[in-house]
This record gives structure tokens, C-alpha cells and sequence, in this order.
């Protein structure tokens, strides 16, 4: 059975467990239980079948709502509402210890919390809003899915975020607010697709807006965002920045850290001892029978311990950081030891922790610190891992006395990473499109750069490229002066060299690895050894062609300038194997990404741990 029909003759009440890829389908999926009264539970496409296993008996589910068609089987458990009528969701999170939490939502928190929310956004039906966010995440499905559900505002959901479908689809429909997370919001504002002309705002949340972040986006759009923050366990948002214009938002958005607003109607908050805690009529029922970890989160009185921290600044909630040790990876929670268990079930023995690495873009990325284990046996649950660190470091493991792992302290010396993807695919269609007319042109590329130069053409799409980087003004030069030589064009090349190291992408790999060490204009692309030998780093390239067959963009201008020798790019596994064996302390890599493009990154040992 499918969708309604085969929802339509369980009781009110029942639980279902939905496992379907976010989209259309997906949005009916989720109305069609909530106007049946089915207390629908939402899991990612990711999950595996063990978990969703799991989830249907810790719920008793008596339904099952799967794939992209949302086929609906039955399972062993009765249909039967059981005491939890009244109910609208059970939202399963990752708990820092133990299974995963699931958030009990009422019908009553889901609709008050979903009239607020729409009410300040101005859902009616003829004001459409869209949402890029997954609807099995409590943001998307409370505000976007039944805000509008409610409101009969008309809704617009694009399954995979890409920044010129995502305007092109809201200019479409007339919308006139859409929602987006900061790690999305970077590609946006990178790939610069033009503004839709209905659209008043967007609306951010789920992971903290960066001031670098949001002054971009100023400077690309102008004031046309609204910020706002809350948890699952309060029904998504308790605060919301008001809608701001001029010199009130650049006060706010640009020239400091973002604020996340004022509370929603009926929302009391306090600080207490720094941590932000809010009570409202829409807040959880509790966690899924587990009384503890639900009197952990709620005080007698109703209060919310949310764990996170904040400070009022002329009357708006700024957020300073975390009590505990969640990783908000680009609004996506993790838990270390959530974390180190899939690790674990993966093949790593031994002791080694899951640490929170600072991201300017994401909030945090996740990162590996290993002890004694070998690099053949990280490296074997590295590539096999649905979730990859973005750091790896083998030596340096901290614990205190009672063998507790002391993650801050690990991971506050570790850096990360992570490219617009938008940018640099602009940088490499470019890099493309300059190989195509070598390779097409009178004086082709022989040796080497031969084979560079033909690797890259194949990505040329004819597109052309964003902004006025100097890094393309890199590629003009290569394009009109490869076949020349001379001590000019040598100086010349010289000189380019010297000012692409200052620039983007390569100054990128150059400030990661200042982050990391502490020593500034450490140069990309060759080994330095510091501090009397007991330090060496390495900012490379990427190690390899990638898997889909793309080079590194820079790979072929880099060799032009470097006279027509290829250097060789070092394998981040070698050489950090290299180095341990050789009796460094600490070694390990931080890979610089953009997307789905591996650029390297920044390799480091230490003879001594200084940690």
C-alpha cells in the first residue's frame, strides 16, 4: 500500500515510522499523518535498516512508511494508540550517551509553535514560503511544512539544495520568505544566483550565523535576513530576530556576532549560571520513556535547559557556545560518543575520542584523536565511514585520571576548513576552460603538462567563472604566455607565484595551517620543519586525482609556474605513516574540502605531544 490509502484505517494515535528521501512525497507523507492524528516518527534516508529496526520497536510502531514511492507495511506491533493520543511527533535525536533520545511533540506544541512562527513570517495563502531543509529535521517540518499546512500558504520544497534551483524555483512560485541554514547559506551566497524579486527575506537558523557569513551575504543581498534559534525539544524556534533594515541591521548582522533575537509570544526565558533556558506552552512532552533524561532536560517548574550559552546584547539573545559537547556540524548534531560507538562497529580498536573542531563555516566539523592504532586501521574505518572526520590525528589522546576523555582540550588545538563549493567548481570550470584552448589551440601542451591540461579540459562546461579572483587573472596569464619563455616570463612566473600564495584558494591552506600550529606564513607545498625540529607541516594539494576522475584545479597552473615539473603530491596516509615511524608524538591531517571535492589540506607531526 501507498501514502493515504495506506494510512487512512490505522487509529488515531499510532505510531509510524517514516523513512523516506526529503521532497514532495515526503511532505504528503508527513500531512497525511498528522490529519489522521498518527504520531508520525521522521527518520533520515540514511538510516539503516538495524536503526530503523530499533526505532519501531522502542516505539512500538505498527507502520512503516518507506522509500522514495513511501510504500506502508505493517509490523509486528498492534495498531493501537496506547496513551499517546494527543500526540503529533517523536523526533529522534543523538543522545551523548546511550540510544538515541526521541523528543516527544504534542499536537497542541507542534500548532502553537507553528501559528507563531507563521504569524511572524506572514503565512497566508497568498505569501508562499519555501524551505531547501530536510522535513525530517524539526525545522523544516514545523514552520515550512505545517506553517503552511495550516495557513493554506502555498509551499515550495526543492529535495536537494543547489543555489540557482533553489531562486529559480522561489521566484517560480512568488515566494516570499524561504529558510535556509548557514552552511547552505555560504554556497548561496557564493554562486550569487539573482535575487527572486517577491522574495522579503530569508530565514537562517540551526547552527550560529558567522559575522564573516553574514556581512557577505550583506554585501551580495543587502538586508534580507532573519536569524533565529531553538531546539527541537522546544518545537523549533523560541527566538526570532525582528525584521531589520538600514543601520539597525548592520549594527546587528555586520558589525558584530549575530544575535538570534527575542523570544516568540509566550516565551519566558532566563539565564541561569550563562546557560539559556526557556518555558513555553510549546515544549516537549518529554523524551520517549526515558523519565531521566527528561528531568535532566526540564526542571519541576517547566524551564528548559537548552545547554547552550548566551548573553543579551541591547535586548537581543546572543549565543556564546555549548555547555556540553555536542557537535553542531552546519546544523547537523552529533554526539561523540555517538560517534566513537559507529567508529567502533566499524573496526577502530582501541581508545580514541571523537573531539569538536572549530569550522568557520559549519560551527564545528568532527575530528578523530587515536592512540595506539595503527594508520592501515584508521585509514580502513576513515574510507568506510558515513560520517568522516575532517581531522585526523593519531598520538596526542588526553584523559583525566578517571580515563575520562577530555575532548575540549583535544580539540581546541585543531583547526578545519571547508570551501564554498559554488567557488571553487567556478575556479575549476575556469581552470577547464583554459585547458580546452591549449589543448585545442596551435601550440598544444606536451609532457606533463600535456596530460593536466587534458585531464582538465574534460571538465570545461563553457559556463564561465564568478567575481574577479585573482586567481583567474592566473589562468590569463598561463593562457597567453605558456609557450613563451625567456628571464622575463620566468620572472613573471615568479612573481605570480609569490602573490597566489596571498590568495585564494591557496592562502586558505596557508591560514589552516597558522591555526594549527601557531606559526604563521608557513609556505603551501613544501615540508617546513619548526621550532628546533619538533615540528614539521606540510600544506598539500590533494593527494590524488579524485575517484570521479576531477583534478585539483590549480594542478595544471601550479606546474606552469613552477617550470613545467610536476611535484609530486604527497599521500596524506604515507606520509603521516612515514612520520609516526620515524617516532613523532602527534600526526596528523586536516582536509580542506569544497563540497565534494577533496583539495588536501595541512599534514602535521610533532617529535613532542604539547598538548
Amino acid at each position: 500500500m501507498h501514502g493515504r490509502t495506506g494510512l487512512a484505517t490505522l487509529p488515531a494515535g499510532t505510531r509510524v515510522v517514516v523513512r523516506m528521501p526529503n521532497g514532495a512525497e515526503l511532505a504528503e507523507v508527513l500531512r497525511t499523518c498528522f490529519d489522521l492524528e498518527l504520531v508520525a516518527v521522521p527518520l533520515g534516508p540514511r538510516t539503516t535498516g538495524a536503526q530503523l529496526a530499533d526505532i519501531v520497536d522502542r516505539v512500538r510502531a505498527a507502520s512503516i512508511v518507506d522509500g522514495s514511492a513511501g510504500e506502508v507495511r505493517g509490523t509486528r506491533h498492534p495498531a493501537a494508540a496506547d496513551g499517546t493520543e494527543g500526540l503529533a511527533f517523536i523526533m529522534f535525536t543523538s543522545g551523548s550517551t546511550g540510544p538515541p533520545k526521541g523528543v516527544v511533540l504534542s499536537r497542541d506544541a507542534v500548532l502553537g509553535n507553528a501559528a507563531k512562527t507563521a504569524a511572524l513570517h506572514g503565512l497566508t495563502p497568498d505569501r508562499p514560503h519555501g524551505t531547501c531543509l530536510p522535513l525530517y529535521h524539526c525545522n523544516a517540518l514545523v514552520m515550512s511544512l505545517l506553517g503552511t499546512h495550516r495557513t493554506g500558504a502555498p509551499l515550495v520544497v526543492q529535495a536537494k539544495f543547489d543555489p540557482d534551483g533553489y531562486f529559480t524555483a522561489l521566484r517560480a512560485a512568488g515566494a516570499r520568505t524561504a529558510s535556509i541554514v548557514p552552511a547552505l547559506l555560504a554556497d548561496l551566497v557564493e554562486a550569487a544566483p539573482a535575487w527572486p524579486d517577491s522574495l522579503d527575506y530569508l530565514i537562517t537558523a540551526a547552527a550560529p550565523l558567522t559575522s564573516d557569513l553574514a556581512r557577505r551575504f550583506h554585501r551580495r543581498y543587502g538586508p534580507r535576513l532573519r536569524q533565529g534559534y531553538g531546539l527541537t525539544e522546544a518545537v523549533n524556534f523560541s527566538f526570532t530576530m525582528p525584521e531589520l533594515t538600514g543601520t539597525a541591521y548592520t549594527e546587528q548582522y555586520v558589525d558584530r556576532f549575530p544575535p538570534v533575537g527575542l523570544p516568540l509570544p509566550g516565551t519566558e526565558f532566563r539565564l541561569a549560571a550563562g546557560e539559556v533556558q526557556v518555558r513555553t506552552a510549546e515544549v516537549m512532552t518529554g523524551y520517549w520513556e526515558d523519565p531521566a533524561a527528561t528531568a535532566e532536560a526540564l526542571t519541576p517548574d517547566g524551564w528548559l535547559r537548552t545547554g547552550d550559552l548566551g548573553e543579551l546584547r541591547d535586548g537581543l539573545l546572543v549565543l556564546k557556545g555549548r555547555t556540553k559537547e555536542r557537535i553542531n556540524r552546519g546544523g547537523e548534531k552529533y554526539y561523540p560518543l555517538d560517534l566513537e560507538q559507529r567508529w567502533r562497529a566499524a573496526g577502530l580498536p582501541g581508545r580514541f575520542a571523537a573531539v569538536g573542531v572549530a569550522e568557520p563555516t559549519l560551527g564545528d566539523e568532527i575530528g578523530l584523536v587515536t592512540t595506539d592504532q595503527s594508520v592501515a586501521e584508521v585509514r580502513a574505518v576513515y574510507e568506510r565511514s558515513g560520517t568522516r572526520p575532517a581531522v585526523v590525528q593519531f598520538g596526542g589522546f588526553l584523559a583525566t585520571a578517571t580515563g575520562k576523555p577530555q575532548r575540549k582540550a583535544m580539540g581546541r588545538p585543531l583547526a578545519a576548513r571547508r570551501q564554498p563549493a559554488a567557488r571553487y567548481e567556478a575556479l575549476l570550470r575556469y581552470a577547464a576552460e583554459t585547458a580546452r584552448a591549449l589543448v585545442r589551440g596551435k601550440h598544444q601542451p606536451a609532457g606533463p603538462l600535456a596530460a593536466m591540461a587534458h585531464a582538465l579540459a574534460g571538465q570545461a562546461d563553457e559556463r564561465g567563472h564568478l567575481g574577479d579572483e585573482k586567481i583567474f587573472e592566473a589562468f590569463d596569464f598561463l593562457r597567453t604566455q605558456w609557450t613563451e619563455d625567456g628571464d622575463a616570463v620566468a620572472a613573471l612566473k615568479a612573481q605570480w607565484k609569490a602573490q597566489l600564495r596571498t590568495c585564494w584558494p591557496l592562502a586558505e591552506y596557508t591560514e589552516l595551517a597558522a591555526e594549527i600550529t601557531g606559526t604563521p606564513d608557513v609556505p603551501f607545498g613544501h615540508e617546513s620543519t619548526l621550532g628546533d625540529g619538533r615540528l614539521s607541516v606540510f600544506p598539500h594539494a590533494v593527494p590524488v586525482t579524485a575517484a570521479d576522475g576531477t583534478p585539483w584545479a590549480l594542478d595544471l597552473l601550479w606546474t606552469f609556474l613552477d617550470g613545467g615539473e610536476p611535484a609530486p603530491h604527497p599521500d596524506r596516509w604515507a606520509q603521516v605513516r612515514r612520520w609516526r615511524g620515524n617516532g613523532a608524538a602527534v600526526a596528523g591531517f586536516s582536509v580542506l574540502r569544497a563540497g565534494r571535492h577533496d583539495l588536501g589540506g595541512v599534514l602535521w607531526a610533532r617529535t613532542e605531544d604539547e598538548q
